[in-house]
């Protein structure tokens, strides 16, 4: 005869959802959502945040109840990375901004018409970088870096 017990269950403290209780035919299903849930939770707050989650981690405590192998408890582990990026930003815009003045100094000196339109060029397209990063975008640095190094 199968016995299939009714699983009460426990929020932890400030924890969002709802401590429904559930059979143990159904309790991993139960405890599973809840944990995904927890998880998508943590994404949404890390992507708010600046960052991102690198490593997550589920866990279920799995126990007999009646006739069945039954989840008793869960565990969401998240490591997120937030990098620090307000300070490279500003460092990043003055380095633009210096050398958009460099080369509109060494434009103005220069004689040579085919020097000059390759100068104009540089220019804008450090106006463009300049204009991606105050605006806020995102301008990945391998790409940020090569540019800088062709017109250096």
């Amino acid at each position: 005869m199968l016995v299939n017990p009714t699983l009460g269950y426990r929020l932890d403290p400030g924890e969002p959802g709802l401590a429904y209780s559930a059979p143990a035919s159904r309790s991993i299903l139960r405890v599973l959502s809840q944990e995904i849930s927890n998880l998508v939770a943590f994404k949404k707050e890390a992507m708010r945040e600046g960052g991102y989650v690198v490593y997550s981690n589920i866990s279920l405590d799995l126990r007999k109840r009646g006739s069945f192998l039954a989840a008793v408890a869960g565990r969401t582990q998240v490591l997120v990375y937030k990098p620090v990026e307000r300070i490279l930003e500003e460092d990043t815009r003055r380095e633009i901004e210096d050398k958009i003045n460099q080369l509109r100094a060494q434009l103005i000196r220069e004689t040579n018409p085919l020097i000059k339109e390759r100068l104009e060029e540089d220019i804008r397209r450090l106006e463009i970088a300049l204009t991606v990063l105050k605006s806020g975008l995102k301008i990945p640095e391998l790409l940020l870096g090569v540019l800088l190094d062709t017109l250096v």
